[in-house]
């Protein structure tokens, strides 16, 4: 809500659901970043910076592409539910912006300290991620976000970055990647190495790191997985960023990234 608060339209969650056909299984969800427009907030963008954030909801489009794909195949093949989370709002400039030195409250119930306002996807997400371990029963989440351009630097215009929970996990996205076309590369998953760079005086975390050459996407998909956790979810848990095969190589139309 924060992160959407002073746009013209209020931000919402949707969630669609596909029942699956065995009862009695815990699901799987699928959560993506839906940012219509991203201006920066009050850490306001560059003029040539801000073009082509109209594109800041391709994790979102991604996902609601395969749910539809799945939904209308018949489900799951495990026949398992499926859920598509998604966390839309629009990060306007206004009145009612939030700004840096707020102190929020994550859907997790973690406080977080904005110390960056264009580091908002990782807010929404986290609600995402976290109304999903609190209300809906599964055994997989997966997130879809164009998070970062440090994803770029880290693996490439044609490669999403990706982090796991479990090597299986991992193995599991590489291949799918490279059957579908939407391929993948691994991130760090060193939380006990990362998380230190969100360390905060006044609350649970910040919203951005300290050191912005220290792994930043991992540390990004990181922050989710701390809200994630503080809701006590254990099951397995897929995290992609995909700023840049959002729109490579089409330039500044959308590629279609994730549906596959």
């Amino acid at each position: 809500w924060g992160t959407g608060k002073c746009a013209t339209t209020p931000p919402c969650l949707a969630v669609l659901t596909h029942p699956g056909g065995a009862s009695g299984q815990k699901g799987v969800a699928l959560v993506g970043k839906g940012i219509t427009f991203d201006t920066g907030g009050a850490a306001l963008k560059s003029r040539d910076g801000m073009i082509g954030m109209k594109r800041d909801m391709g994790g979102a489009a991604g996902t609601l592409g395969a749910f539809l794909a799945l939904a209308k195949s018949g489900g799951l093949p495990s026949g398992q539910p499926l859920h598509c989370v998604l966390c839309i709002a629009e990060n306007a400039i206004g009145s009612k912006s939030f700004v840096q030195d707020d102190i929020l409250t994550g859907y997790s119930g973690l406080t977080v300290e904005i110390n960056n306002t264009d580091a908002e996807g990782r807010l929404i997400l986290s609600d995402g991620v976290s109304h999903v371990a609190k209300h809906l029963d599964c055994e997989l989440i997966v997130d879809m976000a164009t998070l970062t351009g440090a994803q770029g630097i880290s693996t490439g215009s044609h490669h999403g970055l990706i982090l796991a929970t479990d090597e299986a996990l991992e193995k599991e996205a590489i291949d799918a990647g490279l059957l579908s076309g939407d391929m993948v590369h691994p991130g760090i998953f060193a939380p006990e190495l990362l998380m230190h760079e969100f360390d905060s005086e006044f609350a649970d975390m910040r919203n951005s790191v300290k050191n912005r050459s220290n792994a930043q996407s991992s540390c990004a998909g990181l922050f989710i997985h701390r809200h994630l956790s503080s809701c006590g979810y254990t099951g397995r848990w897929l995290h992609i960023d995909m700023a840049f095969p959002v729109h490579e190589p089409l330039g500044d139309f959308a590629t279609g990234w994730g549906v596959g």
